[in-house]
């Protein structure tokens, strides 16, 4: 018979979800569930209206944590990160130490677990665990046992640091455990500030490493450390030049990203300059996201009509956004292009006064904890909630869209290079349309498609959008394979200042595509059968004397529109325009 202990050690090989039920060492040791009778609508503030959730569903995750055994202290639900990472070697799943930690010592009124004695026991245990997970040379491990890696290091000092911050001047914990976690987390900092091969890394990823700005400036405002100040200091003058290309994207496996970009790293960024504020590091932040910001305005123009902008989404190198929601950043307080893409005072208002709204019909009912997914209950949502915030006005948000040249200028041509790999990236502004081309020698990822990836018009907003790792959704000339031309490496060169691109084809061939006052003219020649694919909204603007068919796809990137690949088939030479009026 297999014993207890046995069938503890084999489960950290494996998954821990299949638990039918949370480990307890005794029933009256369990964190108890709210008295939803005792809380009402009226007890949660504005800025808490998004707790409900979190506290109606926090017992259950608190009581997953395995008390006993040589997993004790492990959080076996999965939260975050998602089910298929819920391992006992992974640190990334004890990131959520900062929700438990939030919950021991968030003094509201309608939070019954400060202090708690039976929370206190599982945060305690939580500690001890990550603690035993860390090298020796503070690094922690995320895709497999004693695999160290720049991420699991980095997120680590970012959460406990704030987990640390909040137990300073909130109720006690063990003092030896309290002690360790302190170490430890010093530890991971002296690690990313100093191990070259992390370092590296992170000139690759570029959100992995600044996680440690903004950890390293929470550690070091509650435990100071002049070397590691020092250290931190020296490493933060990196952000705008290894992190960060000369095209204004930051690095994300060596490409643009604005996925990884909009969410891992600014959430790094508003807590460095929450610390960082009025000095020489908060200046830093400032140059880094003004150059980010206009790279930003090249790639992402509102929908008319809606509450997101749409992306030109093909050149991204990990992640996959076609649109994106409103960027809120404190950074927009002096980096005046960001105010341009925050949430609008009224919008906001609206947002608020929904939510309330929602809790006052439903509560106590809440939304199931959908536990499996990646964000069920992510502990960034506990991350930001005491860091400085400023959102612009109305009329500072007017005025910032006054500089986001699409919008606000109708004639010009704009390059920006990478020199890593390298990119060339153009955006072609005309009377009645905008659009991106791209071209590289070297993709940064296989996802990526390039040509002619976006165009967008101010009345009709998105109109051709290249789909990442997109085989008939995305544009460009079929050769054979399943990818279009442009889905590879190609190198082009550009006349009458980037307003002309001209490339060779695989196989023979080559392709012209001219970006005139009011359309677009392509020409493709090459022996045999051209077949060209344009992924678009609306098929009446692509016109061409070449067999044409339209395939109206069965889902749609963008919310509201009818997303359509047009084929367009001739032999030997191929010329079509694209008239976005």
């Amino acid at each position: 018979m297999i014993t207890r202990r046995e069938l503890l050690i084999n489960a950290a090989a494996m998954p821990l979800v299949a638990a039918a039920r949370p480990l307890l060492a005794a029933a009256e040791d369990a964190v108890p569930p709210i008295d939803a009778s005792k809380i009402r609508p009226s007890d949660f503030a504005d800025a808490d209206l998004d707790m409900p959730f979190a506290l109606t569903h926090f017992a259950r995750v608190a009581n997953s944590i395995i008390p006993d055994g040589p997993e004790r202290g492990f959080i076996n639900i999965s939260v975050w990160r998602g089910t298929q990472n819920l391992h006992t070697y992974n640190a990334r799943i004890m990131e959520s130490i900062l929700t438990l930690a939030w919950f021991y010592t968030a003094p509201q009124k309608w939070n019954p677990y400060r202090g708690h004695p039976a929370l206190r026991k599982r945060l305690e245990l939580a500690f001890d665990y990550w603690c035993r997970m860390q090298s020796s040379d503070g690094q922690f491990s995320e895709y497999g046992p004693q695999q160290w890696n720049l991420a699991a290091t980095a997120f680590s000092v970012k959460f406990i640091s704030e987990a640390l911050r909040l137990l300073k001047t909130g109720p006690p914990i063990s003092a030896d455990i309290h002690q360790r976690a302190i170490e430890g987390c010093r530890k991971a900092l002296h690690a990313v500030l100093y191990d070259p091969d992390l370092m590296s890394h992170g000139r690759t990823y570029s959100n992995q490493y600044t996680n440690i700005f903004a950890g390293g400036a929470a550690f070091l405002d509650i435990y100071p450390d002049a070397t590691l100040q020092a250290r931190l200091s020296d490493r933060a003058e990196i952000i705008g030049t290894e992190l960060q290309s000369p095209a204004g994207y930051m690095y994300e496996k060596d490409g643009p990203d604005l996925g990884y970009t909009l969410n891992t790293h600014h959430e790094n960024l508003q807590m460095a300059y929450h610390y960082w504020k009025g000095t020489h590091l908060g200046d830093l932040l400032v140059k880094e996201e003004n150059r980010f910001s206009e790279w930003l305005s090249f790639n992402a123009l509102p929908e008319p009509g809606q509450d997101f902008f749409v992306l030109n989404r093909s050149i991204e190198s990990r992640q996959k956004h076609a649109t994106y929601e409103h960027i809120d950043t404190p950074l927009a307080e002096r980096c005046t292009l960001m105010r341009a893409f925050a949430t609008p005072p009224k919008l906001r208002a609206a947002q608020i006064r929904a939510a309330r709204a929602k809790l006052e019909k439903e509560w106590p009912h809440v939304d199931p904890l959908p536990v499996g997914e990646f964000s069920a209950l992510s502990p960034y949502l506990f991350l930001q909630r005491a860091h400085y915030a400023w959102h612009p006005t109305a009329e500072q948000m007017a005025e910032a869209r006054k500089l986001v040249r699409p919008l606000a200028e109708r004639t010009f041509v704009e390059q920006r290079k990478d020199t890593r790999l390298p990119m060339v990236f153009t955006y072609v502004r005309r009377r009645g349309y905008y659009a991106a081309f791209a071209s590289s020698a070297k993709l940064a990822s296989d996802q990526e498609r390039l040509g002619l990836t976006f165009v967008w018009t101010p009345s009709k907003g998105v109109l051709l959008q290249s789909q990442t790792s997109g085989n008939e959704t995305a544009w460009g000339t079929s050769a054979g394979g399943a990818l279009p031309v442009e889905g590879t490496e190609f190198e082009a060169q550009y006349s009458d200042g980037g307003s002309s691109v001209h490339y060779a084809l695989p196989g023979g061939g080559q392709k012209t595509v001219t970006f005139g006052e009011d359309l677009i003219r392509v020409t493709v020649e090459r022996p045999g059968e051209i077949i060209e694919r344009l992924p678009v909204f609306d098929p009446a603007c692509v016109v061409s004397k070449a067999q044409i068919s339209t395939h109206a796809q069965t889902s749609s990137p963008v919310p509201g529109k009818i997303f359509s690949v047009v084929e367009l088939k001739a032999l030997g030479k191929l010329e079509y325009e694209i008239k976005p009026v």
